[in-house]
């Protein structure tokens, strides 16, 4: 598990692994069909690979952020880090489950008050140059930064990203997004776990350093009031099992 505390990363993981775990999808082998790069997979434990580039990590040998949206979509998520193509198993059902009622929740809180707009699953392209793009669970854009928006997919960082945690998200993933929407200017950041048969959700605001500081940490039966929709109020716990009237209280009560 990786050791973060109000927005400081732990010594022991202040070293990037430098491959990433990715079960072979179709987005990869019709990249590696189509464009002659010296690209190494190498097999890992389970269903899955693991993706390095030979030799030195130029330019010519990684993906770019344009080969990797002109890709064709596909049901697996993808992901691309300094130009590498980062695939993650399918999410479980309770992953799905509360990621789909959460941002029903969201978007009724957001259109009801016209503050931008959000979306699921959603690229996120930060550096065009060195080829990272994210796509977090759930991405929220305010109306001031909707010009961010462009061929249907967010250059620039979002205002607020999610991400559900699973058992099967590889720690130096985590710890380089952590990293990254810290440091491309991701105001926002809400990291949700599964902690046995409750939830955990800590909610990360960006500091002066460009690092996060952790500004609330609540369990599932916990009320939740973000700091960016104030008079939002809910509980993940009663929310993941579609319970609205136990889910919300105050204002939020009238959207569902």
């Amino acid at each position: 598990m990786l050791d973060w505390k109000h927005g400081q990363l732990s010594a022991r993981h202040s070293s990037l692994a430098r491959s990433f775990a990715m079960p072979t999808n179709r987005r990869y082998s019709e990249f590696c069909a189509t464009a002659p790069r010296r690209l190494a997979v190498r097999k890992a434990s389970g269903n899955a690979s693991v993706l390095r580039l030979t030799k030195t990590r130029t330019a010519e040998q990684r993906m770019t952020v344009d080969q990797y949206l002109a890709l064709p979509e596909d049901d697996e998520k993808s992901e691309l880090i300094d130009g590498v193509l980062v695939v993650s198993p399918s999410a479980g059902f309770w992953h799905q489950d509360l990621c789909g009622e959460l941002l029903f929740l969201l978007k009724r809180w957001v259109r009801a008050h016209g503050l931008g707009q959000i979306w699921f699953d959603l690229d996120m392209v930060l550096d065009e140059k060195r080829g990272i793009v994210y796509r977090p669970d759930l991405v929220y854009l305010s109306k001031a930064h909707l010009n961010r928006l462009r061929r249907e997919r967010i250059f620039g960082p979002a205002d607020l990203c999610v991400e559900i945690i699973s058992i099967s998200d590889k720690p130096q993933v985590l710890l380089r997004k952590h990293q990254d929407y810290a440091r491309y200017g991701v105001r926002w950041y809400w990291e949700i776990h599964r902690r046995e048969a409750d939830w955990q959700l800590l909610e990360y605001e960006l500091g002066q350093a460009q690092e996060y500081v952790l500004r609330q940490e609540v369990s599932g039966q916990e009320w939740f009031e973000p700091g960016l929709f104030a008079g939002l109020i809910f509980r993940l716990g009663p929310l993941a099992e579609g319970d609205f009237k136990q889910a919300v209280k105050g204002r939020a009560k009238r959207l569902v």
